[in-house]
């Protein structure tokens, strides 16, 4: 491969974004040894390169099935697609077969972690279903985005990022892993919403479904504000209630969930809608939501 693909190849992985799921996994992990589990190093490392390769190849993945629909967007960093394969385009079979492959690995490492840890194999299921919903994101037949079904996979993701840093360390899913995790499902929904609300006219060319094609941005920035809201709430009734309050301060991540609520009210209150000025808005959301995500995840470590 030439050397001047490797620059580009970088930035078809959108190493930004993969970095910002790195906190949701680590507030598992920091809420696995809260709760009791001993750290152990060779889980983590393996457990943080199977979810490495994951989101590099679903970056991969979802530049390469978007193809045609991002030649009518345009990017911006965290949306619209890398552009690499719209300017490189010789780098299209690249792209599919190295998702293919990084998948596969990632479900291989897997299995290999199950069998040289404590680990249940069900992991592999686990894994599995994170697969699955990466690939057929944007890949026929399902293109769950293409269908109106796009927001599911990231709220899913939401919880089960934390839950795959606590399933390395404890080798289970408890119920209250489920209790903590939900918020940042909710989270993750926000994440998706924020993404999609430049991308709106290229959606609609490209033949996407979502929140902001069918409702339009003001309707899409009025329900971010309600999912920041739920999670604020959600926390508050966590730390009213004193739900493991021996073990996590849930006053602080309250009031630490109010920054991107803070945030969203803005947008409902300009009302952007034209583009340029909507994603604006977007970004300050998007940039408070993995703010809030980071300062959970330090808070755990106090």
């Amino acid at each position: 491969m030439k050397i001047i693909y490797l620059w580009q190849l970088v930035k078809l992985a959108r190493m930004p974004i993969v970095f910002a799921v790195i906190p949701i996994f680590l507030i598992g992990v920091l809420f696995a040894l809260r709760t009791g589990a001993e750290f152990s190093l060779s889980n983590f490392l393996w457990g943080f390169s199977i979810l490495f390769i994951i989101e590099i190849a679903a970056s991969f993945a979802n530049d390469y099935f978007d193809y045609e629909a991002d030649k009518h967007n345009k990017q911006i960093g965290f949306s619209g697609g890398s552009g690499v394969l719209l300017e490189y385009p010789e780098l299209l079979p690249f792209a599919k077969w190295a998702s293919v492959c990084m998948f596969l690995l990632a479900l291989l490492l897997t299995g290999f972690f199950i069998i040289i840890s404590s680990v249940p194999f069900w992991a592999l299921g686990y894994i599995g279903v994170a697969v699955f919903f990466c690939w057929f994101y944007t890949a026929p037949p399902l293109r769950f985005v293409y269908r109106g079904l796009g927001e599911i996979p990231h709220l899913l993701a939401g919880v089960m990022f934390p839950g795959w840093g606590y399933l390395i360390m404890t080798g289970t899913i408890t119920i209250d892993l489920l209790i903590f995790a939900i918020p940042f499902g909710l989270l993750g929904l926000t994440v998706i919403l924020n993404f999609e609300i430049p991308d709106m006219e290229a959606d609609i060319n490209g033949g996407k479904q979502n929140l902001i094609v069918n409702k339009g941005r003001y309707f899409s920035f009025i329900i971010i504000f309600c999912l920041y809201l739920s999670i604020f709430l959600y926390f508050l009734i966590l730390a009213v209630s004193r739900w493991m309050d021996t073990t996590l301060n849930l006053w602080a991540i309250t009031f630490l969930s109010l920054i991107p609520l803070m945030i969203a009210l803005l947008s409902v209150v300009k009302k952007p809608i034209q583009h340029e000025i909507a994603t604006k808005y977007a970004i300050r959301n998007a940039v408070a939501g993995f703010l809030v995500s980071f300062l959970i995840m330090a808070s755990l470590f106090i």
